[in-house]
């Protein structure tokens, strides 16, 4: 997972990268692979939850998330937390610039 939070004008402007094949049941079937696919995202900035989404397989190989939100600031904290279709989670903190 790569993130990047920079600060722009009271507003926190974040890009997300998760590295995931992102491949669903069908497709799996037909490369005789596991299924593997990100079902949840969620970030947090000082314990509230400033983005929330939830996925499917429907969604390319290694997606690309933007989003936005206000009340940051420089050298707080960022957590992104994704969890897929198997159970498995990664985590990642970053500091906002």
């Amino acid at each position: 997972m790569k993130v990047k939070a920079k600060l722009k004008k009271d507003v926190v402007k974040v890009k997300a990268m998760f590295k995931n094949p992102m491949v669903g049941k069908e497709e799996a079937e037909k490369k005789k692979v596991d299924p593997e696919f990100i079902t949840h995202i969620v970030a947090k900035h000082k314990g509230n939850i400033v983005y929330e989404v939830s996925t499917g397989a429907f969604i390319s190989k290694n997606p690309l998330f933007k989003f936005e939100f206000k009340g940051g600031a420089k050298g707080d904290e960022l957590e992104l937390t994704s969890t897929d279709n198997n159970g498995k989670t990664e985590t990642k903190k970053v500091k906002i610039k």
